[in-house]
């Protein structure tokens, strides 16, 4: 028994942990933005996801008024907070996910309490008809395929079969309320695009690779050693995982503005972000194998003797691409200093230029194991002008994911 209790407490514990991580890590966060690029760009970051709380707020707002003088008139005020809640569960971050949540949640109600109604009227509540209710209920919201709403079916009938009939109509007017509001809410009043959050979430990933490769590049010029490389490729772990998640962001940006009302106008945008997604994806991969050859370095793997001595140049390199992220990053988020943005990055990679010359030079090993060094100095090289590559806006793979705004004065020029 004490056992158990000290599991029980040593999960508490770990939970708590998890959640002060997760607060701190999200505080440490928009701290980083406001110090890199400034109080002004960080509330244009995070300008979308405000009106798109206000939105959600003011619908709530709308949906309890409207069911509190229309259908619970003369009842408690309280008895109207339901459709507040629906309206919360319908509104998503696409107009199409709203329509959706939307059918879904009321074919749930409405299933659930034709369901408690019918067997309502012919069984007693006890604990094995509560039983057989639920069942029935999920199985039709699954056999239905009402997704994230299967469970509102089960819920609706437990609640009807035990408040009664009068509930019943009431939840139901409650959801078609709630639902309505969101859907005309999210559909009208600044529809979301998702590309504007999409552009935040990929600006918020080359901020965190642009640390990593700050990080690096500070430790490799001084003192390092196996445990450090460890913990970047931990990290560099981890932010793959997030660049994963932005292969994802493009299918999301496509779905916002299927039903958009400026949806010509958005498409652009769209393809923009997805090149923007592929191509953070991909220095996400070559900051990930580079960490590996460092972290095989430290080790001494591959018959090497383990060393923790690499060239100046890497970590003058790996500073390049840092800064590179940052503005390309930067640039994800169009403001009045993006133009000057952009040239900043077109002089980054300029630069990185001539350091790769020196590189090539300079990780040029001599004496014993020269060979076997310059396989693994070869790929650290070749990743790093690799990642450089995928942001170069000019000559890179990826030119379409600078905003047209941006680089339409450029195309022009050149033509």
């Amino acid at each position: 028994m004490p056992r158990s209790t000290d599991s029980v407490g040593e999960f508490t514990r770990e939970m708590l942990d998890r959640g002060n991580i997760t607060l701190r890590s999200g505080i440490e966060h928009s701290v980083r933005v406001l110090q890199l690029h400034g109080v002004r760009h960080w509330y244009h970051r995070e300008r979308e996801a405000f009106i798109q709380t206000l939105k959600t707020a003011l619908a709530c707002a709308v949906a309890w008024e409207i069911a509190k003088r229309v259908i619970y008139h003369g009842h408690p005020q309280f008895h109207a907070v339901l459709a507040p809640v629906a309206v919360l569960i319908t509104m998503q971050v696409t107009i199409y996910q709203t329509f959706r949540r939307g059918l879904q949640q009321v074919a749930a109600v409405l299933l659930g309490v034709i369901a408690a109604l019918i067997i309502g009227r012919f069984v007693d509540l006890t604990w094995f008809t509560l039983s057989a209710l639920v069942i029935v209920a999920l199985m039709i919201g699954r056999t239905l395929r009402l997704g994230t709403q299967v469970n509102q079916v089960a819920t609706t009938s437990l609640l009807v079969y035990s408040l009664g009939r009068g509930y019943g109509m009431e939840r139901i007017y409650d959801t078609l309320v709630g639902a309505g509001v969101g859907i005309v809410a999210n559909s009208l009043i600044a529809p979301p695009t998702y590309s504007d959050t999409a552009a935040k979430d990929l600006a918020d990933l080359a901020d965190d690779l642009a640390q990593l490769c700050r990080d690096v590049s500070k430790a490799l010029s001084t003192k390092w050693s196996a445990a450090d490389a460890k913990k970047w490729l931990e990290r560099s772990r981890a932010l793959k995982g997030d660049s994963a998640d932005a292969e994802d962001i493009a299918d999301q940006a496509e779905e916002a503005v299927r039903y958009h009302p400026r949806r010509s106008a958005l498409e652009s945008e769209v393809n923009r972000v997805d090149q923007a997604a592929i191509c953070l994806s991909h220095v996400s991969s070559q900051l990930n194998s580079l960490l590996r050859g460092l972290s095989d370095l430290a080790k001494g793997a591959r018959g090497l003797p383990a060393t923790t001595e690499v060239p100046e140049a890497l970590s003058i390199l790996l500073l390049d691409v840092g800064r590179a992220l940052n503005r390309f990053g930067r640039l994800q988020i169009p403001d009045r200093d993006s133009r000057q943005v952009l040239e900043e990055l077109k002089v980054i990679i300029t630069a990185a230029a001539d350091h790769q010359l020196s590189a090539i030079e300079d990780m040029l090993p001599i004496g014993a194991y020269a060979v076997e060094k310059w396989s693994v100095h070869g790929s650290l090289l070749d990743e790093v002008r690799r990642m450089l590559y995928e942001l170069d806006p000019v000559e890179g793979p990826h030119t379409l994911a600078i905003p047209e705004i941006l680089a339409a004065p450029a195309l022009s020029a050149s033509t």
